[in-house]
């Protein structure tokens, strides 16, 4: 018997799936196809959402437009989810052919997943166990070993990273997604949409415009200077969570706490706005269960940036640029800062540097050392 493994995340499940899937099913003519979502891949992170949220968004978006085709021949198989670990595809299909002696293995990967199989585990026996599809999608990175068959199919142009982005940002997937799988995420709130409401429900309405404005832009930014355009959308949704704080409440609440601001004591009396950055970072990993360290370090950088500009990641940069010149910003030269940063991302972020000390010299406030430490590290 043919048996045709499809595997991955499905975080969430997409049109290029079923696509692709659909493309090796008549190529290969299985009589059984297995869909294996993953509890979680071993060359990612956790998971957006949850093994069984997962499972029902692959019934809703890969079982259910397929079942007229395949009928009782398609299935999810669950025993990675059921593992509760990250389980290597190895280990799946050494399972797979101890419950089905004799069975003709196909799996079927994204193009992305081809480009990088060879640093999977155990390649060669992976090679051995079974014959290997995948179909080209533009936009996927890295060339397709030789051993791949190519489907000829040309796949839609659709990453689960990029739809993950977009809903996290409020913009419309419909196209992309299964109408039953747009319900369910909206019904669950996953993706971003949770997190969205809530920060509805924090910031002032124009806090909250500033917010959505920095998010698009350092989504564009991110792209443009292959930056994780995920961490970048996240860490610009809660950067200013502090600023739900009257500024005359900060120095309180950053003493209790126990926030490590830079010259915290002169901070909170001279210039207590500056703490919210702090308070951002806090509440981003408190109330949002944020625990990337790269993010959180965003957040908190993109007040009074790093004490050298050698320190800052260009993810802090990305985050620092889009506060300083997102499209709600209106002094003198914001439009040049930002058209300045799709061509040089260091020398608009020193401009940024530059455009918020003069700021606050303009306005007779307090030059914070570390921002002048910043500043001259740039003479440096």
């Amino acid at each position: 018997m043919k048996f045709l493994v499809f595997g991955g995340a499905f975080d969430p499940p997409h049109k290029a799936h079923v696509a692709l899937l659909r493309a090796a099913v008549r190529a290969i003519m299985p009589d059984r196809v297995f869909v294996v979502p993953a509890w979680r891949s071993p060359f990612k992170a956790a998971a957006h959402a949850t093994a069984s949220e997962r499972a029902g968004l692959v019934r809703a978006g890969i079982i259910k437009p397929l079942r007229g085709l395949l009928g009782r021949r398609l299935s999810i198989h669950a025993s990675e989810l059921r593992s509760r670990r990250a389980v290597y595809t190895v280990e799946t299909l050494e399972l797979i052919k101890t419950l089905h002696p004799g069975a003709e293995l196909h799996v079927l990967v994204g193009s992305d997943n081809a480009a990088s199989f060879d640093s999977w585990k155990s390649p060669l026996r992976l090679r051995r166990e079974a014959s290997w599809w995948t179909a080209r999608r533009p936009g996927a990175a890295g060339p397709i070993p030789p051993f791949f068959k190519i489907l000829p199919e040309r796949m839609p142009d659709i990453a689960s990273t990029d739809i993950r982005v977009r809903l996290l940002l409020g913009e419309d997937v419909s196209r992309w997604l299964a109408p039953d799988v747009v319900s369910r995420i909206r019904r669950s709130g996953l993706y971003g949409i949770r997190l969205r409401r809530r920060l509805r429900g924090l910031l002032p309405a124009p806090r909250l415009r500033h917010t959505l404005a920095v998010a698009d832009l350092a989504r564009r930014l991110a792209r443009r200077w292959g930056v994780d355009e995920e961490k970048a959308a996240l860490a610009a949704l809660l950067h200013d969570l502090g600023r739900a704080v009257p500024a005359a409440r900060l120095p309180g609440l950053a003493r209790r706490l126990r926030l490590k601001i830079p010259r915290s004591d002169e901070t909170l009396r001279r210039a207590p706005l500056l703490a919210h950055s702090y308070v951002s970072e806090h509440w981003a990993r408190k109330l949002f269960d944020v625990d990337d360290p790269a993010i959180l370090r965003a957040i908190r950088r993109h007040t009074l940036g790093a004490p050298a500009a050698a320190a800052m990641s260009p993810l802090d940069k990305t985050l620092y640029i889009a506060d300083s010149a997102s499209t709600d910003r209106r002094y003198r030269g914001v439009e040049a800062v930002r058209q300045l940063a799709f061509r040089d991302l260091d020398a608009a972020f020193k401009s940024s540097v530059a455009a918020k000390l003069r700021h606050a010299l303009i306005k007779g406030e307090w030059l914070h050392p570390q921002g002048l430490s910043l500043w001259n590290s740039f003479r440096r």
